[in-house]
């Protein structure tokens, strides 16, 4: 079978490592992007979330699609489009990349949110993979990284652990994923690291290897609410990220598993790792 992949979320985090392993495996592929955007050495489409009939024409002759939705008020309708596009297509198999996190019976919003997108893909009746990380090991680069170069990184999530994972991690089973979907039919798989540990431990892991003394604090939600609200983030983002750092509280990220080596044959990437190999991103 001709095994041809969308890839949706394209220029996203965990798409763009995507889009990098299948160009290294020569695999029969486009990309996805909101408006066409152009990617060197790539085929790329449209492939609006809010436009239906956009989704369904960038999939046409694809038989499976690697479908990845943002953190926006319209997700959960975004990722029906994307589905209800998949079925009028015609397409076999949808890789989801969701969250460890996901959970229709919780009442924290992310994880209500991943949760209801999860159960509609599963009753879709399209076979499906579900690719679950835990907390990426690159927030410390993207969101965190000037607040760990300026001494003090504040989040409202308390002193639980985390299953920390890397982005290239994540992208590397969902390629495998995406390579052999009859492999995974159906099937969640759960990616986290081999260690977990709180905010407060990574800090300190980052300053044996960095030469710095930079530290966390754990701040109430009230705080981080008002924080929030003076650098304008939407209502709706400010929500989810007191949800996610709920999620945290409540030990929901604390889970490690060996998904990675078992789908990748090569061991999780290690925190000192992933930190070693950007110091100079915190010099």
């Amino acid at each position: 079978m001709n095994n041809k992949i969308l890839v949706t979320g394209a220029t996203g985090n965990i798409g763009k490592n995507i889009i990098e392993l299948l160009k290294q495996k020569n695999a029969n592929f486009i990309a996805g992007t909101t408006n066409g955007e152009s990617i060197d050495g790539v085929e790329t489409v449209n492939a609006n979330f809010a436009d239906a009939e956009s989704l369904e024409k960038a999939m046409q002759g694809v038989s499976t699609v690697f479908m990845v939705l943002p953190n926006h008020p319209d997700m959960v309708k975004w990722g029906e489009n994307i589905i209800y596009s998949a079925k009028k297509a015609q397409v076999k198999h949808i890789v989801r990349s969701s969250g460890s996190l996901a959970d229709i019976n919780s009442d924290l919003l992310i994880e209500k949110l991943l949760g209801t997108t999860d159960k509609f893909l599963k009753e879709s009746g399209i076979n499906y993979t579900i690719t679950a990380p835990n907390f990426f090991m690159q927030n410390f680069i993207n969101f965190f990284g000037e607040d760990y170069k300026n001494g003090t990184i504040y989040q409202p999530a308390g002193d639980e652990k985390i299953g920390w994972t890397d982005i290239r991690d994540i992208a590397a089973v969902n390629v495998e994923a995406l390579l052999s979907p009859e492999k995974y039919l159906n099937q969640t798989l759960t990616i986290t690291g081999s260690e977990s540990f709180n905010y407060e431990e990574a800090v300190n892991q980052m300053n044996r290897i960095l030469g710095k003394d930079s530290k966390y604090v754990a701040v109430p939600n009230e705080a981080a609410i008002e924080a929030m609200k003076d650098i304008n983030f939407p209502p709706f983002i400010i929500d989810l990220m007191i949800s996610l750092n709920e999620s945290i509280k409540q030990g929901h990220a604390v889970e490690t598993t060996n998904t990675v080596e078992q789908v990748t044959g090569k061991k999780a990437i290690k925190f000192m790792q992933f930190v070693n190999e950007n110091k100079s991103i915190w010099a």
